[in-house]
């Protein structure tokens, strides 16, 4: 709700004073926050979505939502910097004078401060949940701020040069620069519906925390892992000695579990299929105690598991 406030309120300044001045950059910047308004909407909605808990038809929760609305918001944005784009090159042919300088100039330092302020806030949030369309709606912030430097210096130059070009040139380069953090989070997300495995430092991490365990396993292998939104699907299968026990090799995959989940700070779902390693080919190590107890042990301990 905070962004959605303070986007509307800026982008209903900036129409204002866009059409009173006649400056192609604080036009652009008005379409620029209007875009960030619609953007803001989306993800305050589709977050709520995505953080409901998963049911009979949604199994693997509801995360998906939020990576939908990053690709939206990131559209959304690329779309901005087409107009802003377009809007400049239509002035860089015909330049105009712009009237209200100094109404102008104020109006785009003000909606800097302002934007940066809502840009650490939702940075800070989005790095908090790992929320994909808070960090989205934080860029929209962050290139408001950078888009409203290159204006406001841009109209600072003209007032002391009276060059007209320098309006629509500093437009060009706010909208070329906005298109390229838009085609990146674009990427992101697309790669993120298709599944695509986690960042290559996760899985190491994933790899070293099981690791810990080699003393209690034997082998892992098809180790699978996507994103949904904040939350990692995380599978794998586990060979363990075929003589262990049931309750043995599930108490070894719930303190995997458990490390892997605290490690990403809750966001994560995994899955062990275990494995015997008669099943895998797999030998078991010279000094296995499963093996090297006595037969009528081995057996005793086996039955102690069924209830």
């Amino acid at each position: 709700m905070l962004a959605l406030s303070v986007t509307i309120g800026l982008t209903l300044f900036k129409v204002a004073v866009g059409l009173i001045s006649g400056s192609i950059g604080v036009l652009s910047e008005a379409i620029h926050s209007a875009l960030d308004l619609v953007s803001a909407a989306v993800a305050y909605f589709t977050i709520r979505e995505a953080g409901k808990p998963a049911d009979p038809d949604h199994p693997f929760g509801h995360g998906k939502f939020e990576t939908l609305s990053s690709l939206l918001e990131s559209a959304l944005l690329l779309a901005a910097s087409g107009f802003i784009l377009f809007e400049a090159i239509k002035h860089l042919q015909a330049p105009q004078e712009i009237q209200h300088e100094w109404l102008a100039m104020l109006t785009i330092a003000i909606s800097m401060v302002v934007s940066f302020w809502a840009f650490k806030h939702n940075a800070g949030v989005a790095k908090e949940t790992e929320s994909s369309a808070l960090h989205v709606n934080a860029l929209h912030f962050l290139s408001d701020v950078i888009a409203s430097a290159g204006v406001l210096l841009g109209l600072i130059l003209m007032k002391l040069t009276g060059w007209l070009l320098i309006d629509p040139l500093l437009a060009i380069g706010v909208g070329l620069y906005i298109a390229v953090i838009s085609f990146s989070q674009i990427k992101k997300s697309l790669l993120e519906l298709a599944d695509t495995r986690l960042p290559e430092e996760e899985v190491a991490q994933i790899h070293a925390i099981i690791g810990r365990f080699r003393e209690r396993i034997l082998d892992i292998h098809d180790i699978r892992t996507r994103r949904s939104g904040s939350m990692r699907q995380i599978d794998f299968h586990l060979v363990t000695c075929g003589l262990q026990s049931v309750r043995e090799s599930h108490s070894i995959c719930d303190s995997i579990e458990e490390e892997i989940v605290a490690f990403f700070a809750g966001n994560a779902h995994v899955t062990i299929h275990v494995e015997p390693c008669e099943h895998e080919n797999v030998r078991c190590r010279e000094n296995c105690p499963y093996r090297k107890q006595p037969h009528h042990e081995l057996h005793h301990a086996l039955d102690s598991d069924v209830p």
